[in-house]
């Protein structure tokens, strides 16, 4: 009889079983803490001024009183409800712009664009507001007329 045992040991498939949770907690962690960041920062960025975008793309954005840039990726799943939409729009408002961020990373990358789909509201050279993943109604209203 061993005098240390207390009858708690834990046999190999319950701590396997104790270190997948962990795991699924640190993951879902951070996720959530990523998800923030990626908030935080693009938050951060309404008031920027914006000058000198790259690309064709970006020369029409900075030549637009009032744009809006939509960013998206073809692999990421919510961008598929959302690019239609914007395709559509794009038809009735030339200062409507849905940017690819596999064609066009050098805009994206200029506009601190973290996540897809992002887009970002540009008034008169400056950040409006910046918008990570649908787009309020109220922003869509402004560029539906």
């Amino acid at each position: 009889m061993n005098p240390f045992d207390n009858g708690l040991a834990l046999n190999s498939m319950e701590i396997l079983g104790v270190l997948m949770a962990a795991a699924a907690i640190g993951l879902v962690a951070l996720t959530v803490g990523m998800q923030v960041v990626i908030r935080r920062r693009s938050q951060a960025m309404n008031g920027a001024e914006v000058s000198g975008l790259p690309g064709e793309v970006g020369t029409r954005v900075s030549r637009s009183p009032h744009a809006l840039v939509y960013f998206f990726s073809p692999t990421c799943g919510a961008c598929r409800a959302i690019t239609p939409r914007i395709r559509e729009l794009q038809k009735t408002n030339a200062e409507v712009f849905a940017v690819d961020v596999t064609q066009d990373p050098e805009l994206a990358r200029a506009l601190n664009v973290m996540a897809t789909p992002s887009s970002v509201e540009i008034a008169d050279g400056v950040i409006a507001g910046y918008y990570v993943g649908p787009i309020p109604p109220a922003v869509y209203a402004r560029f539906s007329t």
